[in-house]
């Protein structure tokens, strides 16, 4: 019975003196150290698009890796193309330095803009320093953007011309866009003269949808606005002044219209019929200043 007492004793006094820096048994709980083998080697071509207005594809590409990136290329599935290397140290398009995102742009080349709706094909590959290769490719069939449409012209098809003072008329125009009247950005139009020579010095003549808030000259103590009857309605004016030593004949005209985005309207065609006046007994000097749809 004694050495059973002796037995339990010796036991507990080892149990207490058990040494507590002792390694952890497999039951232990070890804690949870964050490595590079939690980063997931990928990429991601996160943007691909096209500006009509600088005529240049956008795109990023998202890398993530556990080890340095030896490069990033692209190619714009050009047939015989080489690729073209993208950085992220924030040169030549990319945006930010280090931020594990690639931004490149490419223009289009003049030569090939008449297939700028076509498909056109982005092709990245990324290769680490361990020559580990990752693919994408994605596909954007740019939609060209719509051009103003113009309607029928609408003025008097004859005007003939006086002796002694200005013949007047008002041309109006009828412009649309699919996407809204502030997709339009101008209207002018070409007036040829029935001597062979452009008027307006072979300008360009505007039409205005200002409501005729501007006056253009003043004559006899009379203002002379565009004509233009409502600002921003698509309506788009230009007053017509005929000065005695005007030129007689046909006028050809040619309306045009661009976009914000420089896309043209189809031109449209029309004519005004310009006849003498019974006779010219005085001198027009006056009327030397008055440029614009005749002279």
């Amino acid at each position: 019975m004694r050495s059973q007492i002796i037995i339990i004793v010796l036991l507990v006094f080892s149990l207490t003196q058990c040494d507590l820096s002792s390694p952890p048994t497999t039951f232990d709980e070890e804690p949870y150290v964050s490595g590079s083998d939690d980063i997931i080697y990928s990429m991601e071509i996160s943007q691909f698009e096209f500006d009509f207005l600088s005529q240049e594809f956008f795109f990023s590409v998202t890398v993530s890796s556990p080890i340095e990136i030896a490069e990033v290329v692209y190619n714009m599935g050009i047939s015989g193309s080489p690729f073209l290397a993208l950085n992220d140290l924030g040169q030549d398009g990319d945006i930010l330095i280090g931020d594990g995102r690639y931004d490149g742009s490419w223009r289009l080349p003049d030569s090939m803009s008449t297939y700028v709706d076509s498909l056109w094909t982005l092709e990245v590959i990324v290769r680490n320093q361990a020559q580990d290769s990752l693919g994408e490719t994605v596909t954007l069939q740019p939609e060209r953007p719509a051009p103003p449409v113009i309607g029928a012209a609408s003025h008097l098809d004859t005007l003939t011309l006086l002796t002694n003072g200005l013949v007047l008329d008002t041309l109006t125009l009828e412009i649309s866009h699919s996407q809204g009247l502030d997709e339009i950005r101008d209207v002018s139009m070409m007036s040829l003269k029935p001597d062979g020579t452009y008027a307006n010095r072979g300008q360009p003549i505007p039409l205005y949808d200002d409501g005729g808030s501007v006056v253009f000259y003043s004559f006899e103590g009379i203002d002379f606005t565009s004509g233009d009857s409502l600002a921003n309605d698509g309506v788009y004016s230009l007053l017509l002044a005929l000065a005695p030593n005007n030129l007689n004949g046909v006028y050809h005209w040619t309306f045009t219209s661009r976009s914000w985005l420089g896309i043209e309207a189809i031109p449209v065609l029309d004519s005004i019929i310009v006849l003498p006046a019974g006779s010219l007994s005085r001198s027009n000097e006056q009327f030397v200043g008055l440029d614009g749809v005749f002279k």
